[in-house]
């Protein structure tokens, strides 16, 4: 049986109660049980970071994951919801360094590392249960017992197959690069990194010249704004395909871009040049220049004998700063290294891990390069090499953790194969059905069709260890289990981390002498990227895997197209030859409400557990889904969220009034459609139809993933359909003594659309939706259910389109109620609908019974009302037009049919006036109502309400009046709605109520209704179209 629901709807308090009846159901378990034998779906779980609190965009990107997965269980899937979490990494370790008040890797090894791991742990572990704690409360069920995390020994276990797989691929070497490097935290970064945190910064920007050998005072001109660097400068490039210039300027002759001449000469306040000659840069290819600060870097001397020093081509130099010339260093830039290789020039890089210069910087050795700036300035100016010096503001990149500047520079690391499979997994992205599909075949295929070989090693401590040994014989072996250890007769530590791992040797399967460790640790992007087989243990446990693999479904932000996207297609690939997932749902940031970036700073952070706080994790949920299409940026909007509150609160009050019904009469809720078939109304048959259109249409939206159409759809049903009309047109039915069958057949079908509509609403709102199905259907769980699959054999388009067109008469006629200044309680004889619409008439006549009880009057026609045509003068065109005659023109107005005149503009545009032609602009038409009517239009026609007042009329509305005020005095004095009273009227229109008696009785529950004051009653005077009257009312005992 239905309970009746008292309270009004407090999201917290319902959402406190709920989670306590899930737990102590153990609603996971109970959901797995339920599924184990159905067709699984594999959701991973985009790990977040356990270094911060969850925030408004976690909460998005929630909001979008968990109603699929809920949906995809309702609908009959064994769905795998595994949180993950990742804890290795940079921003974990910075935490704790400065915990431990470490600035350096050398202060970290005095402490010992084995204290900075075991904090580093610590850390990463005090997060979890506040996230789990989130996830519980923000109406999340899943596998919270067992999440994978990136730090346990069987997923670094598990991760350490895709080494194996790369090096038998040969898809895994070692090498030296240039790679992007953090000075402070002393280790690379992958480009995603560099590329992550950018700021604004004043550097030097200064303009060089580098003498060239074999000509006098012959000169290239390059621009930096890394002085640094100079020092380890071994080329520079031109590209082959412009133009450029040898000019005369003083005495010497520079050579530049042809293009940039002016505006160099310019800067440089060189007004006296001469162009010599124009030359292509493919002839400058091979020209040797001395460097200019040889005496002071002596290494540079013993370059004299390489490619150094020398003019190469390229295509990367561009002429949008600069001089067209580039100065090139491969050891400090990653097209520099790549043109290094290509014209064989060494790889120098004379600055340490700290970001000082070595011993073969010379004599700017133990300066810090951002130091040596001036000084190496300073140095060039006093050679007399200096052209120009200037500062520039321009965007630099810093480390994405500790904020410090980033430099590059050449180091040995290990490297992954990209560029060689790059191709081979665009194919394989073409498989992926991305949502929005722009994400995929533009954002992620042109990051993969730029990527390079990944350099995925670090010099830390917190991370999984290369999975990599050495033997001074030059041999290396890469595991992939820890059986793989013992069998190299290794003994295998309780922790896989640093430096536990480090302390394992294994004999060299080559000479049978002792490998160790690289000392390395892997980029914390490689943790995740691996999830897709680590989390299930595989190839360790294989029946897991077997079963579940390739991923049915991921989402992330949009940055992830470059992070976690991006890993887990490249590792899967080497080590499964194929993508990993079958589609992804990509969403874009949350901003504030201006559009700008939440920062701590500007005070305009939005924590997620003051919404729930506020409003409750259903309301929270529902409008991050319906705000915005989930891959464009969500502008957090206070106001909308309280409007989403405000929807949830008339559901709710839908949800009460229809259950206070059912309650009183004790309705069965097993009677069914098919029983009370014959006494449904239109208004039933249409709500069955909008809920059952409503259901098909969620459906769709959840298979395409165009998940904000969803609550949209959602929010409008409940407002316009079922508050707001269906409600409204079946209060009187409720209102019904007895077993009436028009009642029965209005539980029957509310109870169907209440069911319905709480199975629409739980993926997307968990609480509310299982608070409604309880207590209409009982049970464990409206999440331990079946979906309810769109009837279309209850679906009527006809009927709904009518009713739309029902609706749109009923709101014209209502605004021709306001412009005549008549209240809906009073009723009117009549309204004419004018329309040339078909399907207009068709529905007036099919749904005309709705409509009069809706407008309140007794008859509805369709035909016209015929009205006088009126023409007025425009003065302000006659005047000037006709002149002295103006007046005449008026007055013959006067005597001329309008109509005629009318027909004569639409026939040549003009009239003859007895000898004045006039046309539309002297005149204005109006049309004139007969007395006693009001006018409105609506989209197809024209509305005509008669307004004549009849004696009858006036005294059903007074006794309408009535009603309302006794209705009033009830709710005043917290009468039940199934409580019967007495009640007196005094008046001056005893008559009037006299002969509504019967229908004012019933509409209050009053046993009587006499007319004139009680003593014993409460009593409460009134006013009705200027009239005082006396109203009483008493219980009855």
């Amino acid at each position: 049986m239905v309970s009746e629901v008292p309270e009004d709807y407090n999201p917290v308090s319902l959402e406190t109660k709920i989670l306590e009846e899930w737990k102590d159901i153990d609603i996971y378990a109970k959901l797995k049980q339920l599924r184990s034998n159905c067709p699984k779906f594999f959701f991973l779980d985009g790990p977040p970071y356990m270094n911060g609190m969850p925030h408004i965009g976690h909460a998005r990107t929630r909001a979008l994951r968990d109603p699929v997965l809920k949906y995809k269980s309702m609908n009959g899937y064994n769905v795998w919801h595994q949180p993950g979490f990742d804890m290795h990494g940079l921003p974990i370790e910075v935490k704790v360094e400065e915990i431990l008040g470490t600035k350096t890797k050398s202060d970290i090894e005095k402490i010992g590392t084995e204290i900075f791991i075991k904090s580093c742990k610590e850390r990463g572990l005090s997060f979890l249960k506040i996230w789990i704690d989130f996830y519980r409360r923000f109406g999340m069920i899943g596998d919270f017992e067992n999440p994978y995390m990136t730090l346990s020994n069987s997923y670094i276990e598990a991760s350490w197959y895709f080494f194996k797989k790369a090096w038998e691929k040969n898809l895994l070497y070692k090498g030296k690069a240039t790679v992007a490097w953090c000075p402070r935290c002393e280790t690379p970064l992958s480009g995603y990194e560099s590329t992550d945190e950018y700021k604004d910064v004043e550097d030097d920007s200064i303009y060089v010249k580098f003498p060239l050998i074999d000509k006098k005072d012959e000169y290239i001109i390059i621009w930096t704004t890394t002085p640094w660097t100079i020092p380890a400068n071994v080329a520079v490039a031109v590209n082959p395909k412009y133009d450029y210039v040898r000019v005369k300027a003083g005495n010497e002759v520079w050579i530049v871009a042809k293009e940039l001449l002016e505006k160099l000469m310019t800067l440089f306040e060189v007004e006296d040049f001469e162009v010599i000659e124009t030359i292509k840069g493919e002839s400058l290819l091979g020209l040797k220049y001395r460097h200019i600060l040889d005496d002071d870097v002596p290494i540079h001397k013993q370059f004299k004998e390489t490619n150094a020093h020398t003019i190469i081509l390229t295509n990367y130099v561009t002429l949008e700063d600069g001089t067209g010339c580039v100065h090139t260093a491969p050891g400090h830039g990653p097209e520099d290294y790549s043109a290094g290789v290509e014209f064989k020039l060494p790889i120098f890089s004379p600055v340490d891990e700290t970001g000082n210069f070595t011993e073969e910087a010379g004599k700017y050795k133990g300066i810090y390069i951002k130091d040596a700036n001036d000084q190496i300035i300073d140095d060039i100016e006093d050679k007399g090499f200096l052209v120009f010096r200037d500062s520039v503001f321009h965007r630099y990149a810093h480390c994405w953790r500790c904020k410090s500047p980033l430099l590059y520079r050449a180091s040995d690391q290990w490297f992954v194969k990209v560029e060689a499979i790059k191709d081979q997994i665009l194919k394989e992205n073409k498989k992926v059905k991305w949502v929005p599909d722009w994400a995929g075949e533009k954002r992620f295929h042109n990051w993969i069709e730029g990527a390079r070989d990944w350099c995925i090693s670090r010099q830390r401590f917190w991370g999984i260890p290369l999975p990599i040994w050495e033997c001074p014989c030059g041999e290396l072996t890469v595991v992939s289990s820890l059986d793989e250890i013992k069998s190299l007769g290794g003994k295998v530590p309780e922790d896989l981390h640093k430096p536990y791992i480090d302390e394992v040797l294994l004999k060299c399967p080559k000479c049978s002498e002792t490998m160790k460790r690289v000392p390395d640790i892997a980029d914390v992007w490689f943790d995740s990227g691996a999830s897709t087989w680590s989390s299930l243990g595989y190839p360790q446990n294989t029946e897991k895997f077997n079963e579940m693999f390739p991923v049915d479904f991921i989402t992330e932000g949009l940055d992830q197209t470059r992070g976690w996207f991006y890993t887990l297609m490249l590792e899967s690939f080497i080590v499964f030859d194929r993508a990993p997932y079958n589609q992804v749902l990509m969403n874009d940031f949350v901003l504030d409400q201006f559009g700008q970036k939440m920062s701590k700073s500007l005070g305009n952070v939005v924590d997620p557990k003051d919404v729930i706080a506020k409003y409750g994790a259903d309301v929270t949920r529902f409008y991050l889904l319906w705000e915005i299409a989930p891959w464009d940026k969500l502008k957090f909007n206070w106001e909308n969220v309280e409007s989403i509150y405000r929807t949830f609160n008339i559901l709710w009050n839908a949800y009460k009034f229809v259950t206070l019904y059912m309650s009183l009469d004790k309705f069965d809720i097993n009677t069914s459609l098919k029983d009370v078939k014959k006494y449904l109304r239109d208004e039933d048959k249409w709500i069955l139809s909008r809920i059952n259109t409503l259901t098909k249409e969620v459906e769709d939206n959840f298979d395409t993933l165009e998940l904000h159409f969803i609550p949209r759809k959602i929010k409008e049903f409940i407002l316009e359909d079922l508050s707001r009309w269906y409600i409204r047109l079946v209060r009187e039915r409720m209102w019904l003594e007895g077993d009436d069958k028009e009642k029965i057949s209005a539980y029957v079908t509310s109870f169907y659309v209440f069911k319905r509509l709480s199975k629409i609403l739980a993926p997307i709102s968990p609480f509310v939706s299982e608070a409604i199905y309880k207590n209409f259907v009982g049970g464990s769980s409206i999440h331990l259910s079946e979906w309810d699959k769109h009837d279309a054999s209850l679906i009527d388009n006809e009927l709904e389109i009518n009713m739309n067109i029902l609706r749109n008469i009923i709101e014209g006629t209502l605004h021709a109620r306001q412009k005549a200044g008549i209240k809906l309680r009073w009723p009117m004889s009549k309204v004419i609908v004018e329309t040339q619409d078909e399907t207009v008439k068709r529905a007036v006549l099919a749904l005309s019974e709705i409509m009069k009880k809706q407008i309140n009057v007794k008859e509805i026609v369709l035909g016209e009302v015929i009205q006088e045509l009126e023409i007025l003068p425009n003065h302000k065109a006659l005047g000037p037009k006709f002149k002295g005659d103006a007046k005449k023109v008026v007055e013959l107005l006067k005597t001329h049919n309008p109509c005629l005149i009318k027909s004569g503009f639409e026939k040549s545009g003009s009239f003859d006036l007895s000898g004045f032609q006039i046309t539309p602009e002297d005149v204005t038409f109006n049309y004139l109502l007969p007395k006693g009517y009001e006018l409105s239009e609506f989209e197809n026609g024209k509305i005509y309400l008669n307004t004549e007042i009849t004696e009858e009329l006036k005294s059903e509305a007074i006794a309408r009046e009535v009603i309302r005020r006794i209705q009033e005095m009830r709710k005043q004095a917290n009468l039940n709605v199934e409580e019967y009273i007495y009640s007196y009227v005094e008046s001056s229109f005893e008559s009037e109520l006299n002969h509504h008696q019967d229908y004012i009785k019933r509409e209050t529950r009053s046993k009587s209704l006499l007319f004139s004051k009680q003593s014993d009653y409460i009593d409460k005077e009134w006013e009705i179209e200027g009239d005082k009257f006396l109203v009483g009312i008493k219980k009855l005992n």
